[in-house]
């Protein structure tokens, strides 16, 4: 029979020796290093960080297309490709994401605030929702003709702007409540939620035609920015988690 052993795979054993001989030590040298590698190892099991990073690949290269690589070439069909196949990676991501979404609906609030983020998260599910028909629909798993597709694109578009929407009064409420005295981190999560919903909408609203809209260069810089915070925003809840795990650690060893 034949065996089939995939290239550049070595065995566990001989990957467990390279660890404890090299890198183990390596990390032990360098703590700030060893804590960096496990934030990102937890940051990258959410498909939230992935999501995020892809999205910084499609506006990145989308602004790059229009304002510097402009000339026909090999660089600007490389970024039209990372641009395109980035899109459908996130659609990817998508799939079946609405159920959760509309599993965790809050569906008896109790302040403004509270409907503000009912009309956001369930625009929400019902995007991730109209995205699943699309990817199913360029997949030729749903036949659709041209115009459905650009009515679903338009459903998408509308739903995404009243997802981000909702969350800019109710964001910009909350923080002209804070003081001196609020927690910081909070703050800084209201601020970064703040500065995405808004920047978002433009972006938004640029997708659906609303006048007056800001231009298309902007639109890409502006959903560029929203997507590095976004990034960040990944890289503070996994840096939380390492922390808890170390305070949880260190509990048990005293």
């Amino acid at each position: 029979p034949l065996h089939f052993h995939p290239p550049f795979s070595p065995p566990s054993s001989a990957m467990a020796d390279v660890k404890n001989q090299h890198l183990a030590p390596f990390l032990r040298r360098h703590p700030g290093i060893d804590r960096l590698l496990r934030i990102v190892r937890e940051a990258l099991k959410t498909s939230k960080a992935f999501d995020k990073l892809a999205r910084t690949l499609q506006y990145g290269s989308a602004y790059l297309l229009v304002t510097v690589l402009t000339q026909k070439g090999g660089l600007r069909d490389a970024f039209s490709k990372v641009k395109s196949t980035t899109g459908m990676t996130r659609r990817i991501l998508r799939w079946g994401q609405f159920v959760g979404v509309t599993m965790s609906l809050d569906t008896n609030p109790k302040h403004w605030h509270d409907v503000c983020q009912l009309v956001s998260d369930s625009s929400l599910a019902l995007f991730y929702l109209v995205e699943n028909i699309i990817y199913a629909a360029q997949c030729g798993l749903l036949p659709v003709t041209n115009q459905q597709m650009k009515t679903l694109t338009w459903l998408s578009d509308f739903f995404w702007l009243f997802e981000v929407l909702p969350l800019v009064p109710k964001y910009a409420d909350l923080l002209s409540q804070a003081d001196k005295k609020s927690n910081k981190a909070l703050v800084g999560k209201q601020q970064r939620t703040f500065a995405i919903s808004a920047c978002d909408t433009f972006v938004a609203a640029h997708d659906l035609g609303i006048q007056p809209s800001v231009s298309t260069p902007t639109r890409h810089l502006l959903g560029t920015v929203t997507s590095i915070i976004g990034v960040y925003n990944v890289y503070l809840a996994a840096k939380a988690t390492v922390e808890a795990q170390d305070e949880k650690k260190n509990r048990k060893s005293q």
